[in-house]
């Protein structure tokens, strides 16, 4: 009798301890075995979108980079030094402007892409955004609007 007693306590015991799960088992795997699609990881910076199917990044504005899984700022940009999470335009000259850096005020790319006000203009002593008319009279005609 307790022999019978001791057998069955022990075949409990093995019962249990085969059914508890393994600490050490990868939960993806599990995960996209079990609804049959593959996700990828994203890392800490982006989240996977499943209508694009790709990873997208938490923060605006910033490009998702699969073979490191962070986020970085496009090529023409950096990172704002007072805010991390936001883009800036590397040349102080341009702006962003709905994801892209343009030209600030009246200044226009040349070929080399550096802004730079037209050849027949000047850029303004006050505002060096804007740009004035080379030829003296030229300027103070375009301030009294007669010619």
């Amino acid at each position: 009798m307790l022999l019978k007693h001791f057998l069955l306590g022990a075949l409990l015991a093995l019962g249990s301890v085969t059914a508890l799960p393994n600490p050490e088992a990868d939960l993806h795997d599990v995960e996209a075995r079990d609804n049959k699609h593959h996700r990828p990881r994203c890392g800490k910076d982006a989240d996977f979108d499943r209508m694009k199917n790709k990873c997208i990044c938490k923060d605006e504005g910033k490009e998702f980079h699969p073979e490191h899984k962070i986020c970085r700022c496009p090529e023409d940009q950096m990172e704002d030094r007072h805010d991390p999470h936001k883009c800036v335009c590397k040349d102080e000259d341009k702006e962003l402007m709905m994801g892209v850096c343009k030209c600030k005020g009246d200044l226009k790319p040349n070929r080399h892409g550096e802004c730079r006000c037209p050849d027949d203009q000047r850029p303004d002593r006050r505002d060096p955004h804007k740009c004035v008319c080379k030829d003296k009279d030229k300027d103070k005609d375009l301030m009294t609007g007669f010619t």
